[in-house]
């Protein structure tokens, strides 16, 4: 036979205060994916310019100083692309710890659910992912930089 289901331990919040966190939470994780949603878009936009500015090189075919001016505003840019994927996954932190402060006052049916995955598993996945994209924006610089020399 299979186990018992555990008792739900439901919230001791009045209804008023847990309206309020539920709409809190539902902010949370809309702002979660906000910022998520920016960093992929921030990534897809740097490709876009590192691949006009080669094309605009070889089209144009200018001096070596604009190759090296133009080389200097990929780094740039780049630099600027990685500092929003770091302050967007801070703010998502940020998000996360005002989830979890949230969460520990719900049901424990829901707490349950929601800790399915480990902590340590979830901030795996997500450093990883700012990884990958920082990856992604530095080597699409290099490709950039490389193909304008």
């Amino acid at each position: 036979m299979g186990k018992p289901a555990a008792e739900n331990e439901p919230t001791d919040l009045d209804e008023m205060t847990h309206n309020e966190l539920r709409v809190m939470h539902r902010e949370a994780s809309t702002a979660m994916l906000f910022a998520k949603a920016v960093q992929w878009g921030a990534v897809c936009v740097s490709m876009t310019i590192f691949t006009v500015a080669i094309f605009v090189d070889r089209s144009v075919r200018p001096l070596d100083t604009f190759d090296n001016l133009l080389s200097i505003a990929i780094i740039l840019f780049a630099c600027g692309a990685i500092f929003m994927l770091f302050m967007y996954q801070m703010w998502q932190f940020n998000e996360i710890k005002r989830i979890r402060l949230i969460e520990a006052h719900f049901s424990s049916w829901t707490r349950r659910v929601n800790n399915i995955e480990s902590r340590r598993e979830k901030a795996v996945e997500r450093y990883t992912m700012l990884a990958f994209m920082m990856a992604l924006v530095i080597g699409s610089a290099v490709i950039a930089i490389t193909a304008i020399r």
